[in-house]
């Protein structure tokens, strides 16, 4: 079974307009690749940008509720160092109950495959501390980009595979 905030990420990502999730540009050239981590996330923003278009379209008919996940909330977190995942999801607290976190979400181009490491081991990071329970790496570009044995991994982050070619999620097929 799926988890219920992974499966609203893929709905939102699937919702996705290509004319404005690749305003940025689809790839990076290999020189762009190269350069330094601070600049190499320019094109995610039109994909991070839309995202956050459809999932605020899911938010507003209440789809996190009705799929058990509450009220949730895109925010910064307090314990932030110099760097942090692309968006940071809160569970509103309810019934007296504190915030808490929900979900840390990243986007990265697979044609810049460092920036997908990077961003694998900073989800892992913020898995572990300050603590978020949920961590999605979305990882966007063509069939052909991936590495052998599907999006790469990391331990307790969730890999979703976004194919521009057929402009939605790529569900991976039974091992």
């Amino acid at each position: 079974m799926q988890d219920p905030f992974v499966a609203l990420v893929i709905d939102a990502l699937n919702l996705m307009h290509p004319r404005f999730a690749g305003s940025h540009g689809l790839s990076y050239s290999p020189d762009e690749a190269a350069e330094p981590p601070a600049a190499r996330k320019s094109r995610e923003r039109g994909f991070v940008l839309e995202f956050y278009a459809e999932f605020r379209r899911l938010w507003d008919r209440a789809e996190p509720v009705r799929r058990g996940l509450g009220h949730v909330v895109v925010q910064a977190d307090p314990l932030a160092g110099s760097r942090a995942p692309d968006l940071l999801f809160w569970k509103l607290g309810e019934h007296g109950a504190a915030d808490s976190r929900c979900a840390a979400v990243s986007f990265a181009l697979l044609s810049n495959p460092s920036a997908v490491s990077a961003d694998l081991a900073l989800l892992v990071k913020w898995r572990d501390a300050p603590g978020y329970p949920r961590c999605v790496s979305v990882q966007i570009g063509k069939r052909a980009e991936l590495p052998e044995g599907g999006p790469p991994r990391a331990d307790g982050v969730t890999s979703v595979f976004f194919d521009v070619e057929k402009w939605q999620v790529a569900q991976e097929e039974p091992r």
